[in-house]
């Protein structure tokens, strides 16, 4: 079998095989669109659609509204929360209903026996009446139950000193918060998605481009012509990869400066917590997936190569969007430090080095490299193979 690259002469074939992919795929006005502009928009849109969220949940939290049944019963409590800023009002009669409905997000529901408790020194009996199911009601419910913790540890103090306790004695477990981590580390949680939509944009930004170049000319049967020309298989599977390649990082590009752009100059609404997406962040983030913008353009090479129609390719392509999306979300989901050998995994290492690089973590030069080794064995393997399915008659069959 011939190499991929055996000279200059084979290069220049390549480049112009590479060089006539591109080409078509410009011409194609409406794949152009369908490609760039979620590549453009929907990173950006996404991000300010998630900031405006944290900003509406965060505002919920300080201007707290809390409908409240029996305000009568606890004036002290009362009082206590409208020191802290938060807006008391009748609860509707049929609260409950409203707070399924989700008109209402939390009630506080003062128990009727509540002063002849506290009178005879037992403790007296609030509810809070909420739905957590409901994602935007987490901020007001998390606040009401903070208030109230808050409440019971200052009205539990004043009723030992009263009777000449020290309120210590309740308490002997003094605990003091020593966080370590720095502003950056502390911010990059809520950027994760980052890392996983810089993933995405890999796998989805050449799919088309892959498809269309393989399956594609199958089923137009203008790969036969192309196979007649002085170009080998291998030049030819090289110059379609690399011209695969580009495009794909010219989306993971487009994509990552559209977030750089995003958090460092759009009016994104105030969230208080620290970002830091610069420079680079965004050119270690490009570094980090050039493995994965090398391999999976080859991935779906081979599977658009070996499928006999377009709509059968693009269900095998399901299943590589299908790994490359929930690998990621995996490894979220254990909480647990990744471990020194997921550097040789593809995505999984790459998503790793994402994370460690939004944490502001300095990234060993040899761990880049072990999750640049097995990216780069197995696109040579798998252009191997395409390689081979093209030097078969059975292709130009659609077998």
């Amino acid at each position: 079998m011939s190499p991929i690259w055996p000279s200059a002469g084979a290069s220049r074939r390549a480049l112009v095989v590479t060089r006539k992919e591109l080409l078509d795929t410009f011409r194609d006005r409406r794949t152009m669109l369908i490609t760039l502009l979620p590549a453009l928009v929907a990173g950006p849109l996404v991000l300010m659609l998630m900031f405006s969220v944290i900003a509406s949940q965060l505002d919920k939290a300080r201007e707290l509204k809390l409908p409240t049944v029996g305000k009568e019963r606890a004036p002290a409590l009362v009082a206590f929360l409208e020191r802290q800023q938060v807006a008391l009002s009748a609860a509707p009669a049929d609260y409950e209903a409203k707070i399924r409905g989700g008109e209402v997000d939390v009630v506080l529901v003062i128990d009727d026996k509540f002063e002849a408790d506290v009178a005879q020194g037992k403790a007296g009996t609030v509810r809070l009446v909420y739905d957590r199911s409901r994602d935007r009601a987490q901020a007001a419910i998390r606040e009401a139950e903070s208030l109230l913790r808050a409440y019971n540890l200052q009205w539990g103090s004043q009723r030992l000193l009263l009777r000449g306790i020290a309120p210590t004695v309740g308490n002997p477990l003094k605990v003091e918060s020593i966080d370590l981590a720095t502003p950056q580390q502390s911010g990059a949680f809520a950027l994760f998605f980052l890392a996983y939509y810089g993933l995405f944009a890999a796998v989805m930004g050449g799919m088309a481009v892959a498809l269309d170049i393989t399956a594609g000319e199958r089923e137009r049967q203008s790969l036969e012509p192309l196979l007649m020309t002085p170009a080998r298989p291998a030049e030819l599977v090289a110059g379609k990869w690399l011209a695969v390649a580009l495009f794909d990082a010219a989306i993971v590009v487009i994509t990552l400066t559209g977030y750089y752009l995003t958090l460092r100059f759009a009016p994104l609404p105030a969230i208080g917590i620290p970002f830091q997406f610069s420079t680079r962040e965004l050119a270690w983030f490009l570094v980090v997936l050039v493995p994965l913008i090398a391999l999976l353009p080859a991935v779906v090479l081979f599977m658009g190569a070996r499928s006999r129609t377009f709509k059968e390719a693009q269900s095998s392509v399901s299943l590589v969007i299908f790994v490359v999306s929930i690998i990621p979300v995996v490894q979220l989901v254990q909480q647990k430090k990744d471990p020194d050998w997921i550097a040789w995994v593809p995505v999984s290492g790459q998503f790793s080095l994402m994370g460690q690089v939004l944490r502001g973590e300095t990234i060993p030069l040899i761990q880049l490299a072990t999750s640049c080794a097995v990216p780069a064995l197995l696109t040579v393997c798998i252009l191997l193979l395409v390689t081979r399915m093209l030097t078969r008659e059975s292709i130009l069959a659609g077998k």
